[in-house]
């Protein structure tokens, strides 16, 4: 087909290509077997042209190609192999300097594609394009018009033009490109405007002093760069900061529709409305959108095929088992909902299959008729359906603020004995948690970098501190507990949940990161101090210093830009007051 050489005999006789469009140093992106650089002696202002294809990276993402370095981006007939060409677009005017030009041909639909879809010539072709059509007549038509407008603050339209030299009209209904010198193309040509990146127009949002100034500089940003998810990220969290939930939500819808086929813009707007309050609406999108997209679980083991998965079917007389899905955390969490399936939802038995350190936590519950672990899942004996513990909530309507009575359905053995807190007699007993697996996706938000950071609490006189610390942070634990008389690493000998569950019991109060320490202990009804970051888990929602989940939970927050130091100082506060009352769950 050779269509940039074709482009480039008629490109050769066009004063703007030979003087303005094609100079300096450029790059053509899907330059495939016919590169622009074997015509670049045609135009005697290039003085570089890089070639980009398959071997290079990901057109739509062009990875490693920097940002602003290039006077011309050249593509020829490539836009139309992308899922969102906006996208796609969006990334290569990046790659421009300021007054830099973007020269782009794409298959004209009526010319090319003759009307039909999928493509009669190219089924690779992911969309099809016409200059400018009030409704669409193929499926995944785009207008040129729309997308240069789209653009229309990063870049100023040049040209859209409607080209067919050398196309014959006779022969209407074959592919004219694939021999000869036709083209059936639309060629467009936008100019770069001097327009600040994304990351600076970032940091000048972050800069707003009030709500008002916030908004008008986020959307902005946002409206600059629509198809940056790290754009939206960013302004999520700065309205965040000013209570903007309303403006949020609409952020989220934009981002989707910018970003359709996205994971994390989906994501992100489901936890959102979970966070705000909305629990089934947020489980629902997310439910819908992890059968489309099939999001990753951490399961290590499918549920049968032979038992059908529920929907929101009636239980009454029916038998169900919650399945395996996440980290630990989770698993005791969503285990309060054994008990609702039954009570509210009328089931005959629920079983629950989890991760084996969990086991006889969840037997001695009493909350599941039958537990099994990953491993034991094979003996599961007949159910009438399973089902994915996040997928419950999108199946009752639960009231935030009138959840169902759960507390406590989390037990210790009581049989396992540590000196360390017998012992201690008259102080406050104090059990700390520091870090949680280094593997969770936002551990560098959630987790303390040092124990240290906790060194103004361990200076209170009248309470003892006993780290339930393992895996990351247990030799600093232990190194605490030799240089601090009033600090014991109890986490050293622990080696199974209810040898963890027997230590909360002896505590008075638990200090924790989120991790599964803080479920274990908010579940037996302990009261816990949580120590959150600024944007944390979906179940912690957004603004509260309570649980709703876990009614003696209490939760510090680092403040918007904030750092430990200050959630240490109020936790400092909390612990005077208690050892002054004599209650830690103050």
């Amino acid at each position: 087909m050779k269509e940039t050489s074709k482009s480039a005999m008629r490109r050769a006789r066009d004063p703007s290509f030979q003087q303005h469009y094609f100079a300096g140093k450029g790059i053509d992106i899907g330059a495939g077997d016919d590169p622009l650089n074997a015509h670049a002696h045609a135009f005697p202002r290039v003085t570089e042209i890089v070639s980009w294809d398959k071997a290079q990276g990901d057109a739509l993402r062009m990875a490693g190609a920097p940002d602003a370095s290039f006077d011309f981006v050249h593509s020829s007939h490539c836009l139309e192999h992308l899922a969102n060409p906006f996208q796609g677009l969006a990334r290569w005017l990046e790659l421009l300097k300021p007054g830099g030009y973007a020269i782009l041909t794409v298959p004209d639909e009526d010319l090319y594609e003759k009307g039909k879809w999928p493509s009669p010539f190219n089924r690779e072709h992911k969309v099809s394009f016409t200059i400018c059509k009030p409704e669409k007549t193929l499926p995944g038509s785009v207008n040129v018009l729309d997308l240069v407008r789209a653009f229309a603050p990063v870049a100023s339209c040049e040209r859209v033009t409607l080209v067919r030299e050398n196309y014959d009209e006779r022969r209407a209904n074959v592919d004219q490109t694939a021999r000869g010198l036709a083209e059936c193309a639309i060629e467009i040509v936008l100019r770069k405007r001097a327009v600040p990146s994304a990351r600076e127009m970032m940091n000048v949002a972050s800069k707003a002093r009030g709500a008002q100034e916030s908004l008008r500089a986020w959307r902005l940003a946002v409206n600059t760069y629509p198809y940056r998810f790290e754009v939206y990220h960013g302004a999520m969290l700065a309205w965040l900061r000013w209570d903007l939930i309303e403006d949020i939500d609409r952020l989220w819808a934009q981002c989707i529709e910018c970003l359709p086929d996205q994971h994390l813009p989906r994501l992100y707007h489901a936890l959102h409305t979970i966070a705000r309050g909305k629990i089934q609406e947020g489980f629902r999108t997310r439910e819908s959108w992890m059968s489309k997209f099939g999001w990753q679980r951490r399961t290590t083991v499918q549920p049968p095929s032979t038992i059908r998965a529920w929907s929101g079917e009636p239980l009454g007389g029916k038998s169900i088992v919650i399945w395996s899905e996440f980290g630990l955390g989770d698993e005791i969490f969503f285990l309060r909902f054994a008990r609702i399936l039954r009570e509210r939802c009328g089931a005959a038995q629920v079983s629950v299959v989890c991760q084996a350190p969990l086991v006889a936590l969840f037997e001695r519950s009493g909350e599941a008729d039958t537990v099994l672990s990953v491993a034991q899942a094979a003996e599961l004996p007949p159910h009438d359906y399973w089902v994915f513990p996040h997928a419950i909530p999108a199946h009752i309507a639960l009231d935030l603020e009138a959840l169902p009575k759960s507390v406590p359905y989390l037990h210790a053995p009581g049989k396992t004995e540590f000196p360390a807190l017998t012992e201690s007699k008259g102080k406050l007993k104090v059990g700390v948690v520091f870090k949680g697996a280094p593997t969770h996706e936002n551990d560098r938000q959630r987790s303390l970098p040092s124990l240290s950071v906790l060194d103004d609490l361990f200076k209170v006189d009248d309470a003892e501190f006993f780290s339930l610390q393992k895996g990351a942070g247990a030799d600093e634990a232990a190194d605490y507990a030799k240089r601090l008389a009033n600090f014991h690493d109890v986490g050293a000998s622990l080696r199974t949940m209810d040898e963890t569950a027997n230590a909360i019991a002896a505590l008075d109060v638990v200090l924790t990161v989120d991790t599964s320490v803080a479920h274990v202990a908010a579940a037996m009804g302990k009261p816990v101090w949580l120590m959150l970051p600024f944007f944390g888990d979906w179940r912690w929602h957004y603004t509260r210093n309570d649980s709703p989940w876990y009614p003696t939970m209490r939760l510090f927050r680092r403040l918007p830009g904030g750092d430990w130091s200050e959630v240490v100082a109020r936790i400092r506060g909390r612990l005077l007051t208690a050892l002054t009352s004599g209650d830690a769950d103050l």
